[in-house]
């Protein structure tokens, strides 16, 4: 099993994405959890071992860059989520899984 880590500013609307895209891998036939946390949690997740992919929200698109050094020197797959990815909708939820497996693959 794959965990990806989705990381927002304040975690309310990465949370919703994290259960919705979750339950769409889960449908499609993949095994990957993605969770959901707020940027102050950003160090634990990108120096540890217990995700492999790390998505940066649209609304701390701003730190990509330091996160990228940090998840490259962890070998983590990391990507920055656009905003067409972070909407609840059919068509964001399936972008955002597209990133993951584009990603994880």
């Amino acid at each position: 099993m794959k965990k990806v880590m989705l990381i927002c500013n304040a975690g309310m609307s990465s949370s919703l994405m994290a259960k919705k895209v979750t339950e769409q891998l889960e449908k499609d036939g993949k095994d990957i959890i993605v969770d959901a946390t707020t940027s102050s949690d950003s160090e634990r997740v990108l120096s540890g071992s217990d995700y492999d992919m790390v998505l940066v929200s649209p609304q701390i698109r701003m730190y990509f860059d330091a996160y990228k050094e940090k998840a490259d020197a962890n070998g983590k797959a990391i990507a920055q989520v656009p905003f067409n990815a972070y909407a609840p909708t059919p068509s964001g939820i399936k972008n955002m899984e597209n990133i993951i497996l584009e990603s994880l693959e």
